[in-house]
C-alpha cells in the first residue's frame, strides 16, 4: 500500500481534474425512447449530460426486421450536448431501433440504443427506455484480458510468496521441493496485448493522439506498466540469473516483477466510476477491490499448479492449501466490503438494482461471487477430507471450477466498468426536448408562479417563471417542484422531473387515452407559490379549418357580453368578473389568435351530444389559450388565457332576441 501511495501522485499529475461522470450519459431522446409516435419523426435527437464528439456513423436507424433506414449526417448542437440526425424519408408504421456511439470527454467511446415505433397501433420493440450506455463489446473483452493478465502477475507473485514459505520449511527439514514458476510472462504478455488493443480502439492507428484524453493517458500508463513487468519477468527467468534467484529467492524476484503493475491498479482506481463520485474513497475501494480479486484468482491458479506438481508430497501441498485458505478469507472480506461501498457510492437506491443496466450487471456479479464463495467453501472442505496419498493431490475439480468462476468475476467486472452507472436524477438537459407529434398546451398560475406546459408523445415539458424571472428567485435554482400524474384510469404516479434550462423541467410520461391530470407543487421564495393543476386530454387531433371557421363566426356576431376575470395570484379563485360589452369582431381581433395562428389542436368534445369542442393554442410569447366552442354555430363559449404573471378567464353571453 505504501507503493500505491507513492505512485498515485505520479499518475495523478498526468491527468486533468476528473469529470463528473466516467461516461457520457444519455438523458433523453426524440422520439422518446420506448414510445410510439403517431407520425414519422423529421429528426432524431439525443441529449447527453456532457459535450461529446461524434463521427459520421454516430447514429444508425434500423427497422424491426433489421432493414437499414437512411439518416442525414449527424450534427452536434447545444455546445456538443445534443446529437441530431435528420430522417429524410418517411418511416412506415412499425418498430425501429436506434444505435448510437459517441466519444465522452475522457476519450472513452460509449454506445447504446433505444427503440421507438411509428403509428399509434404499432408495438414498440422491447428495450430499456433511454438506452444503456455501454462501451463497445471489443472494449469489454480487452478490459477483461487486461484484468486477467493483472491477476496472473499480481496473484501469481502472491502465490509464489506462499509457495516460498512452504519450500523454505521443507528445506529446513532437508526436503527438496520443486515449484513451478508463476505465470508472470504469460500474464504480462496478455496485459500488453490488452493495452495495445485498448489504445487502438480508442484512437485507431493514431497512437500519438493517446495523450490528448484522460482515457488515453491511463491506457498509456497501463500498457507501459505491463511492458516493464514483461521485461522484468523475462529477466527473472534468464538462465544467467539462476545464482541470483537462489541467493535472493525466486519469490522475491517474482514480487519485484509485479511492482510496475501498481500503476495499473492506480490507473484503474482513477478510471473507475466510484472515483468520479468520491475521488478519495472511490479510488481506495476500487484499488482494494481489484487487488483482492486479482490476488484471489492469480494465487489460486499458482497454488493449484504447485499442488499438482507436489502430488507425491501431499502433506506439503496441504500445508500450502491451508496457507492459501487463510489468505483467501482475508481477500473475500476485502472483496465484499469494497464491493458494498462501491454499490453505495454509485446506486441511488435499491430500485436501481433492477431498473438500470448497471444495477442488473451488478446483481449478476454478486451472483457469480456467491457461486465462487460456495465453491471456495466446498474446496476447503475437500482439502480437509482428501487423503494424503491421493493421486490427485489435495485439490480437486472444485478448485478449477472456482478458478473459472473467478475468471467470470473479472469478465463481469470488465462489463461493469464499461456500463454507465445510474446518473443523478437532477442532471439537467441543455435544452428542452423537441416535441414529437401534436402538442397539448396547458397553463395556469401556482400562486404567483406562472406555469406553462406542453404535452407531447412520451413527454411533458414545464416552464416556470415569476414576476421577476430575471432574478435568482425566478431562475431554475430558486424553484422547488414536485409533480404527480393522474391518468385516465384514475391511477396516480409521481413524475421524475429533470431540469432542461432556466425554469424548465421535463419528465417522460406515457399518456393514456382520455383525461390526464398533472399536479405541480411549486415554491419560489420570496414569491407566493402553490399547486397547479394541468388538464391534459389525450390524444389531440388536427383540424386546420376549425379556428378560421370560429373567427368567421365570431366576426359575424354584432353584440356579445364578455365577462372577464383576471388574477396574478391564483389559488383557486379566478378573480371578480367584469362585464365587457363588445362585438364579436372587436373581441377576437384583440386576441393573439386573431390571424388564425398559435398552432391550434383539437383537444376533445364535451357536453351532451358533443355540444362543445375544446381547442388548445400555444404562442411564442409564452401565452397559452384554451377555447371552448359551440359545436353547432362555432361561437366561443368560454376562454382561458395564461400569460406571464396573469390568468385571464372569460365567458360569453349572446343576445337571444332578434
Amino acid at each position: 500500500m505504501l507503493a500505491v501511495g507513492a505512485l498515485t501522485p505520479l499518475v495523478w499529475l498526468m491527468l486533468p481534474t476528473p469529470a463528473a461522470s466516467a461516461h457520457a450519459t444519455l438523458l433523453g431522446t426524440t422520439p422518446p425512447a420506448g414510445y410510439a409516435v403517431p407520425t414519422s419523426p423529421p429528426q432524431l435527437t439525443l441529449d447527453f449530460d456532457e459535450p461529446v464528439s461524434i463521427d459520421a456513423a454516430a447514429v444508425t436507424l434500423t427497422s424491426s426486421v433489421g432493414a437499414a433506414q437512411p439518416l442525414g449526417k449527424p450534427a452536434l448542437l447545444l455546445g456538443g450536448r445534443r446529437v441530431s440526425a435528420a430522417v429524410p424519408e418517411h418511416l412506415a408504421w412499425g418498430g425501429y431501433q436506434v444505435h448510437w456511439q459517441v466519444t465522452a470527454q475522457d476519450g472513452d467511446p460509449v454506445t447504446g440504443g433505444f427503440t421507438f415505433a411509428v403509428g399509434t397501433g404499432s408495438a414498440v420493440p422491447a428495450s430499456t427506455p433511454g438506452g444503456a450506455e455501454v462501451d463497445p463489446p471489443q472494449m469489454i473483452v480487452l478490459r477483461w484480458l487486461l484484468f486477467s493478465g493483472f491477476a496472473l502477475v499480481v496473484g501469481g507473485a502472491a502465490g509464489a510468496w506462499l509457495t516460498g514459505r512452504v519450500v523454505r520449511e521443507a528445506h529446513s527439514r532437508r526436503i527438496t521441493l520443486d515449484a513451478p514458476a508463476p505465470l508472470l510472462r504469460s500474464g504480462a504478455l496478455v496485459g500488453v496485448i490488452a493495452g495495445i488493443g485498448l489504445a487502438v480502439q480508442s484512437v485507431g492507428l493514431r497512437i500519438w493522439r493517446l495523450p490528448d484524453t484522460t482515457s488515453g493517458r491511463l491506457i498509456m500508463v497501463e500498457a507501459a506498466a505491463f511492458l516493464v513487468s514483461l521485461a522484468l519477468a523475462f529477466i527473472v527467468r534468464a538462465p544467467r540469473l539462476a545464482v541470483l534467484r537462489r541467493a535472493i529467492g525466486g519469490q522475491m524476484l517474482a514480487v519485484g516483477a509485479t511492482l510496475p503493475l501498481i500503476a495499473v491498479a492506480v490507473a484503474e482506481g482513477l478510471r473507475a466510476h466510484p472515483h468520479a463520485h468520491s475521488p478519495v474513497l472511490g479510488f481506495v475501494v476500487t484499488v482494494a477491490h481489484l487487488l483482492a480479486v486479482a490476488v484471489w484468482l492469480g494465487a489460486l491458479v499458482h497454488v493449484v499448479r504447485v499442488a499438482r506438481r507436489w502430488r507425491g508430497d501431499a502433506g506439503w501441498a496441504r500445508l500450502l492449501g491451508h496457507d492459501y485458505a487463510r489468505l483467501a478469507v482475508i481477500l473475500l472480506l476485502v472483496v465484499l466490503a469494497s464491493g458494498t461501498v462501491e454499490a453505495i457510492l454509485l446506486l441511488p437506491g435499491f430500485a436501481a438494482l433492477v431498473d438500470t443496466t448497471y444495477g442488473v450487471v451488478l446483481l449478476v456479479k454478486v451472483g457469480v461471487v456467491a457461486v465462487v464463495i460456495t465453491l471456495a467453501v466446498l474446496g476447503r472442505q475437500q482439502l480437509r477430507r482428501t487423503p494424503l496419498a491421493s493421486a490427485g493431490g489435495p485439490f480437486g475439480r472444485v478448485a478449477w471450477v472456482e478458478i473459472a468462476g473467478l475468471v467470470g468475476v473479472l469478465a463481469v467486472t470488465a462489463l461493469l466498468v464499461s456500463v454507465a452507472p445510474p446518473g443523478p436524477t437532477t442532471t439537467a438537459l441543455a435544452a428542452p426536448p423537441a416535441p414529437t407529434g401534436l402538442v397539448v398546451p396547458a397553463g395556469t398560475l401556482a400562486g404567483e408562479v406562472t406555469v406553462l406546459a406542453q404535452a407531447s408523445t412520451g413527454e411533458l415539458v414545464v416552464h416556470l417563471s415569476t414576476p421577476a424571472s430575471d432574478t435568482d428567485a425566478g431562475g431554475q435554482s430558486g424553484f422547488q417542484v414536485a409533480a404527480t400524474l393522474t391518468l385516465a384510469e384514475d391511477t396516480t404516479h409521481p413524475l421524475n422531473l429533470a431540469g432542461c434550462g432556466q425554469g424548465c423541467y421535463t419528465a417522460p410520461v406515457n399518456w393514456r387515452t382520455g383525461a390526464n391530470s398533472v399536479s405541480l407543487t411549486v415554491s419560489a421564495a420570496p414569491w407566493h407559490g402553490g399547486i397547479a393543476h394541468l388538464d391534459i386530454p389525450w390524444p389531440p387531433r388536427s383540424d386546420p379549418a376549425l379556428l378560421p371557421t370560429v373567427l368567421i363566426a365570431m366576426r359575424a356576431v354584432p353584440h356579445v357580453a364578455v365577462r372577464e376575470a383576471t388574477t396574478s395570484d391564483y389559488s383557486g379563485n379566478p378573480g371578480t368578473e367584469q362585464p365587457l360589452p363588445s362585438s364579436g369582431a372587436q373581441f377576437v381581433d384583440a386576441e393573439p389568435y386573431a390571424t388564425g395562428g398559435g398552432n391550434p389542436v383539437v383537444l376533445r368534445t364535451l357536453g351532451e351530444n358533443n355540444a362543445e369542442t375544446e381547442i388548445g393554442l400555444a404562442f411564442p410569447d409564452d401565452q397559452v389559450v384554451r377555447l371552448f366552442i359551440n359545436t353547432g354555430d362555432h361561437r366561443i363559449l368560454r376562454e382561458e388565457r395564461v400569460t406571464p404573471n396573469h390568468l385571464i378567464t372569460a365567458t360569453f353571453v349572446y343576445p337571444t332576441g332578434p
